[in-house]
């Protein structure tokens, strides 16, 4: 599934035969790095000798913790070998991690030394963009490589006009000085500058050891800190009871933190998203829901807040559904498209009662059955309608549905 959106070059033409000790070198040393996914975040790994030497090496996106990258690296160290089956260098780039290999002999093509990519969509006034793109990627690039966290990563965003935030990311290895990184992340924006500076979105992977990213929707999981009070607001949370088969540390759990991430940063493209992580009894889906009224940067902030306090009220679940002020989040390990739940519910009753309740009634049925009708004709992309009905003494009814 980590697959999706993924970018992977096979390099040069030196091929390896099937059962080669080079094979069996390389599966090594792929095996390795799935076994030791760590909290950096980075490792490489280094199996037998020239002319038969195996060297692999991945690096997770700084924001995403040790399960989600273990997940994200298995699927790729398997990928990465069905894609380029006989190739004895290669890298994959998922948008949460990337994983490469090569053989002691190997001279780093250009191509493999500095990937660049573009969107195929101009972004308005690129004379005004450009020097905004610059000013922003500075900031991010002494961020990344003077934060205490060591991990050589940091994402932020900005406004480029009124409806329209640039999300960016910038990282190197963790094996780097930070003055190397610096280096290396200043390099790569010169190229992203000349490659994607008039585009909506580029990335630059520069040497094997750096890599710069930005995107007109989210690419990161924003840190706690960053997220908006309005979007704290709890309407409620229902859980299955624990079960042991979703530890920390199970395949279930793995899955399920892997799920999360992806929520966070594609919900906020259409307000809506669903996913699938795993496979067999480890199989956990998941959906996200924004409200139909709110922009991208709001839903983004509302289904990190969710992801996070999902985990906090449902641990070991394998089953939970949370509703916030802004947006819902919900995971299972039961496929549950299509099928309608009438057990999750919420009710909040307000402090004060109606006045006139067969009046507020009549009012809230009619209103509620015109939101129901503009829901149902609304864009199939964004089903979601708002509504007012007027009380006696100027009182108003707002809903939404």
């Amino acid at each position: 599934n980590t697959a999706e959106s993924s970018y992977c070059s096979c390099i040069g033409s030196s091929n390896y035969a099937p059962n080669s000790t080079f094979g069996h070198n390389l599966q090594r040393a792929l095996a390795s790095l799935v076994a030791n996914v760590s909290v950096t975040g980075f490792y490489n790994a280094t199996v037998g000798n020239s002319p038969d030497q195996a060297i692999a090496a991945f690096q997770c996106r700084g924001d995403i913790d040790t399960e989600a990258c273990q997940v994200c690296v298995s699927d790729a160290a398997s990928q990465v070998t069905l894609r380029c089956p006989r190739n004895r260098s290669a890298v994959i780039i998922f948008p949460i991690c990337i994983v490469y290999f090569h053989d002691a002999n190997l001279t780093v093509p250009q191509p493999f030394l500095c990937v660049s990519i573009r969107t195929p969509w101009a972004i308005s006034d690129p004379q005004s963009f450009k020097p905004m793109l610059t000013l922003f990627f500075y900031k991010l690039i002494v961020s990344a490589t003077t934060n205490p966290s060591g991990r050589l990563f940091w994402g932020d965003k900005f406004k480029y006009t009124q409806n329209l935030t640039i999300y960016g990311i910038a990282q190197c290895v963790q094996s780097m000085s930070p003055r190397r990184c610096r280096s290396c992340l200043e390099i790569a924006f010169g190229q992203m500058l000349r490659d994607a500076g008039g585009s909506t979105g580029g990335l630059v992977y520069h040497n094997i050891e750096c890599i710069l990213k930005f995107r007109t929707f989210p690419i990161f999981v924003p840190p706690p800190h960053k997220i908006a009070p309005s979007s704290t607001i709890s309407v409620s949370s229902s859980c299955s009871p624990p079960a042991s088969s979703n530890k920390v540390g199970s395949p279930l759990h793995r899955n399920l933190k892997a799920l999360l991430s992806y929520l966070i940063v594609r919900a906020p493209l259409s307000g809506f998203y669903s996913y699938t992580v795993g496979l067999g009894s480890s199989q956990v889906y998941g959906q996200a829901l924004c409200r139909g009224d709110i922009p991208d940067d709001v839903c983004w902030e509302c289904i990190a807040l969710a992801s996070s306090k999902i985990q906090e009220l449902c641990p070991n679940s394998r089953r939970g559904i949370i509703w916030l002020n802004h947006c819902q989040l919900r995971y299972s390990d039961e496929n549950f498209a299509g099928k309608v739940d009438v057990y999750d519910r919420a009710c909040q009753p307000a402090a004060d009662n109606a006045s006139n309740p067969p009046n507020f009634y009549q009012s809230l049925r009619i209103l509620v059955a015109n939101l129901t009708s503009l829901v149902t004709q609304s864009s199939p992309n964004h089903f979601f309608a708002t509504g007012v009905s007027v009380l006696e003494e100027a009182k108003r009814i707002y809903a939404l549905a």
